[in-house]
């Protein structure tokens, strides 16, 4: 079967399925909407020539819909302060700055419409289909190829994500491409540069991604030496340095993750915000310095990030203070992670994603040991073991394991192709 025919057959279904999904929307984004609105605004004060900062106006929005109960209405209840740690109306590192630039750029040409975020979705899910297939290629020739782009194409949690005016579609297109590229450069089919671009480009709209970074340098370093390892670091560097750059301008340090990153740590090891979420934690394990849970009054810290700074402060000392609630809680996280079942789960529309999930990680196991001989097996595996350590840690679920479940598409299309094949 011809490369260029299964190239062009996955990007057909690509294409086909997410237009019917859009169709079926009726042009509209995608409920729920958690953050959607946060990078469609951003987008806008781009466009507007503000920047990446946030308005007084949108502020006072999140303020009134948080309300002044639970967790969340501690850090919403000043109208001057996004997420309780970014100044409005000035710059901000926030979020990464990637995908509010990308759809910036998109509705410019478009309009302030859903095309503008549909448009780089798709074109992400392309290339990661188009990638999932070249790796499964790698592993069992044109027939594996197939399989695994038609996978990536007609998964369910995918085809979703298209219509979010989040990183989601963008994050999971893109994995595949970073493990693409370091493959390549461990076999020499391209220049290491090619692994840490393609690296730092994803962290610029998803800053985890800097957990594969000391995969791709160990993996490279093995294969190629040091040298190689050091291009792939240097060409990550340049990819980020522009941004680390207009922190250090605007915001007086050189900030390399998003401020907000602090904010999350805080609350997703707080019981208090864990009971809002449905995740109690047992009355065996002991609360110590609980002092540390009442969010900060940031008397005398106006910038975002001295805020950012004493809230991660008080987070680390909060961890470090309840081994067993963070051994506890890294569990809880690590099988909500693996699990394909959503936190959450609604209605019955999750069940397609969750059976295709669940027979795609069994066969990755079988595809493991089949390839065990191959350096691109185990490349695989560690980029979804460096996932699963990073989320044990902070976010657990469903969503968050997305990204990497494309590894696992690529694995088990190999194994079912080799098995066809025989038979």
């Amino acid at each position: 079967m011809a490369d260029r025919t299964v190239g062009l057959t996955v990007a057909a279904a690509v294409v086909a399925v997410r237009i019917a999904f859009m169709a079926y929307l009726g042009g509209a984004l995608a409920e729920p909407a958690r953050d959607q609105e946060l990078y469609l605004r951003l987008a806008g004060s781009i466009l507007d020539g503000k920047g990446l900062s946030f308005g007084s106006d949108e502020n006072m929005l999140r303020v009134e819909r948080s309300g002044d109960e639970g967790i969340s209405g501690s850090w919403a209840s000043d109208p001057r302060y996004v997420f309780g740690i970014g100044p409005v109306e000035e710059p901000s590192a926030l979020v990464e700055p990637g995908y509010p630039m990308i759809l910036a750029a998109c509705m410019a040409v478009a309009g302030r419409v859903s095309g503008a975020v549909f448009l780089p979705n798709l074109l992400a899910q392309i290339i990661g289909a188009l990638a999932v297939s070249e790796i499964a290629r790698r592993l069992a020739g044109s027939r594996g190829a197939m399989l695994a782009g038609l996978s990536f194409a007609f998964y369910p949690y995918y085809v979703f994500y298209t219509a979010n005016a989040m990183t989601e579609a963008i994050h999971a297109g893109m994995i595949p491409v970073v493990v693409l590229a370091t493959h390549s450069a461990m076999e020499g089919r391209s220049r290491p540069a090619a692994a840490g671009l393609a690296a730092g480009l994803l962290f610029l709209v998803r800053s985890t991604v800097l957990f594969l970074l000391p995969v791709q340098l160990a993996f490279v370093w093995r294969a190629r030496g040091i040298r190689a390892a050091a291009w792939v670091l240097a060409s990550f560097l340049v990819c980020v340095a522009p941004w680390v750059a207009r922190n250090a301008v605007e915001l007086g340090s050189p900030v390399l993750l998003p401020t907000k990153g602090s904010l999350n740590l805080w609350m997703r090891n707080n019981p208090g915000a864990l009971s809002e979420e449905g995740i109690e934690v047992p009355g065996w394990i002991e609360v110590h310095s609980t002092e540390l849970l009442s969010y900060p009054d940031f008397s005398g810290l106006d910038g975002e990030v001295e805020r950012s700074a004493e809230l991660g402060r008080r987070a680390r000392m909060f961890m470090f203070d309840n081994p067993a609630l963070m051994a506890w809680l890294s569990v809880e996280r690590l099988a909500a992670f693996l699990s394909p079942v959503p936190s959450s789960p609604a209605g019955r529309e999750w069940i397609p994603g969750a059976l295709m999930y669940a027979a795609a990680a069994g066969l990755a196991g079988v595809a493991l040991h089949r390839y065990r001989k191959s350096s691109l097996a185990w490349l695989m595996a560690a980029v979804f073991a460096a996932y699963c350590a990073v989320h044990a840690v902070g976010h657990g679920g469903v969503r968050y394991r997305l990204p990497v479940d494309s590894v696992l598409l690529a694995a088990a299309s190999a194994v079912v192709s080799s098995i066809w094949r025989r038979t």
